[in-house]
């Protein structure tokens, strides 16, 4: 039971409850901060100009709030019935900066130049010839009449929101994104053979200036000068969706500068890998017919208007292999790299492409004319001679020449096929490449039938032998795929994406074995070891160790104990040279990097 008094009191809470509710009610909602524009430059440099051209404001439009910008504002809004608050905001900006074409000023013409990026300076009311040209830009880049005169059509389209503003001029000493996309769009028109590097150096300004004069001798001349400066107007010709780079068709055996710009886009694009030159020869009308092929109707190998503007279009397709050309012993380049990845396919070699034609592929080149000859495929007199293939030989490697045989798991040298090919997909490891066609072997085979959208028989039958001997087989996916190259002495670390390709993501500097310890091939089991690791034999230690195979392993650089203090600074300085007796040693945040994110399982590492 309550007493009096408890209920008293129980009575009082629930009244001031009830008040507290019924306030909170009525309170107003907290107003929100007022979006005032005085801290945006691109805002109030215009209104401050627009407020002096009106007498309100003293001085120059310098885009900096302050008391007299203030005031003028103030002034201008209380004579134009607007919300005098002193600040900017949207309502006075829209207000100020507002003209009515049939009533503009010069000087209104002229800031509305400025304001696009057509004129340079300040508005003075005078319509002289920089006025009259930033004009005749506007006109040009805005589809209009060019006449350099303010008709009621410019205006109207001048004071409009559709009105184009035009880029910042770039020039020598410039740097950054836009100079990047520039890089990028002059490489595209094969006119820049550099590195893109967002650094507009004399590389850049011989580009620029190749273009422009391209641009001249297509008669655009009204504007245009080759100065290397990329003005607006250059950038509007080079961006422009309408523009077309044909200039004249180039006929074979012609020394042109087109033929140049044409050959570099072939090359870029891995339809022919010579070295560009000012000659349409016959390598290049073959690799233009490799093109024509690949997204156009004709193959005629012409470098006419139709070629010119598909080559030079950001939809050109990238060659799935380069035009083949004889290649021999000491040569490199993307038709031997094609060459070798053929011989790959076919499961006659683990050997990893180099792109390097040397000893090593002369005798897989004969071993493939061995096994041809074995089975008395007449192509096989196309490699007699390992050290030299003539266009014939290139283009058979690039057929079904390694095809289906027989799906025998007796046969020993069919097995060896197999089982190299299920090796260099990542389906089989090493060890288990041993011409015995067992468990291991058939349980890699499944995978790999599975992931090429096949019946997962575990038999080398003729659909799965004709897709497992394919430079197009999809090899088992792995979230990261680490490349070492033991000559360039880098470790490339790529990323499977969304899609199933793989982006390169880390670029690390490396020491690998000296006098070739560090084994080369194919390794599937690498993991993280070791915080710290000792080398025993070697009486040193290392952070991160991550094992490839055995005791080759990912570390980092060498210290006699476990404690960085005792840094060896000579392996250090070494990262770029090979210089361990096996390992692939990283600075300590590569090491890092690797042990933390690449995990067992989840990894292929290649060796080459």
């Amino acid at each position: 039971m309550f007493t009096r008094r408890a209920l008293k009191t129980l009575a009082l809470l629930l009244a001031l409850l009830l008040c507290a509710f019924a306030l909170a009610e009525e309170a107003p909602a907290p107003t929100e901060e007022p979006a005032w524009l005085d801290g945006d430059y691109d805002s109030l440099r215009p209104a401050q100009q627009r407020l002096i051209d009106l007498g309100l404001l003293n001085g120059k439009a310098d885009g900096a709030y302050g008391p007299k910008t203030e005031a003028a504002l103030l002034a201008y809004q209380q004579q134009n019935g607007l919300e005098a608050s002193g600040h900017l905001d949207q309502a006075t900006l829209d207000a100020l900066t507002h003209v009515d074409p049939a009533s503009a000023t010069a000087k209104d013409v002229q800031q509305r130049l400025i304001d696009l990026g057509y004129l340079d300076g300040y508005a003075d009311g005078i319509i002289g010839p920089k006025s009259a040209d930033a004009m005749k830009l506007f006109q040009r880049l805005n589809s209009l009449p060019v006449n350099g005169k303010a008709d009621s059509e410019t205006l109207q389209l001048l004071f409009s929101s559709d009105a184009k503003a035009v880029p910042a001029t770039l020039k020598s000493g410039s740097e950054g994104e836009a100079v990047e996309k520039l890089q990028r769009r002059l490489a595209l028109y094969g006119f820049y053979a550099g590195e893109v590097d967002a650094k507009y150096a004399q590389n850049t300004v011989s580009a620029v200036r190749d273009f422009q004069k391209h641009l001249i001798a297509q008669g655009y001349t009204d504007g245009i000068s080759d100065d290397g400066v990329a003005t607006p107007l250059t950038q509007y010709c080079l961006y422009s969706d309408e523009y077309s780079t044909f200039l004249r068709q180039v006929n074979p055996g012609e020394s042109d500068s087109e033929a140049l710009r044409l050959e570099r886009r072939l090359q870029s694009l891995g339809y022919m890998d010579m070295e560009p030159d000012d000659v349409l020869d016959d390598y290049a009308i073959e690799a233009i017919k490799l093109f024509q092929e690949a997204c156009i109707t004709q193959k005629d190998g012409l470098a006419d208007k139709e070629t010119f503007d598909a080559l030079f279009s950001i939809e050109a397709p990238p060659a799935e292999h380069c035009a083949p050309h004889v290649i021999a012993s000491g040569d490199t380049g993307l038709v031997v790299r094609g060459v070798e990845e053929a011989l790959l396919a076919s499961g006659l070699t683990t050997r990893i492409p180099t792109g390097n034609y040397n000893s090593g592929l002369e005798t897989v080149i004969d071993r493939a004319r061995e096994y041809l000859e074995s089975r008395n495929v007449p192509e096989a007199a196309l490699f007699a001679d390992p050290a030299t293939l003539s266009v014939e030989a290139v283009q058979a490697l690039d057929s079904d020449l390694f095809g289906f045989v027989t799906d025998d798991t007796k046969n020993d040298v069919e097995v060896q096929r197999v089982q190299n090919r299920l090796y260099t997909l990542y389906y089989l490891p090493r060890i288990g490449v041993d011409g015995k066609f067992g468990r291991e072997s058939r349980n890699a085979l499944k995978e790999f039938q599975a992931a090429n959208n096949l019946e997962e028989t575990g038999k080398p039958d003729e659909p799965t032998q004709r897709a497992l001997f394919s430079i197009k087989a999809v090899a088992k996916p792995f979230p990261y795929r680490i490349e070492v190259s033991l000559a360039r002495q880098v470790v490339e670390v790529y990323e499977r994406n969304m899609f199933g390709q793989y982006d390169l993501v880390q670029t690390f500097k490396c020491s690998t074995g000296l006098h070739d310890s560090t084994p080369k091939g194919i390794f599937l089991d690498g993991h993280p070891m070791n915080r710290w690791h000792h080398f025993q034999k070697f009486n040193c230690w290392a952070q991160y160790s991550f094992e490839i195979e055995g005791d080759i392993l990912f570390h980092s650089v060498i210290y006699s104990t476990n404690s960085e203090s005792s840094l060896r600074s000579g392996s250090l300085y070494a990262l770029g040279n090979p210089a361990s007796h096996g390992c692939v040693r990283l600075s300590v945040s590569d090491a890092k990097w690797l042990f933390e994110h690449c995990k067992r399982h989840e990894n292929v590492i290649i060796i080459s």
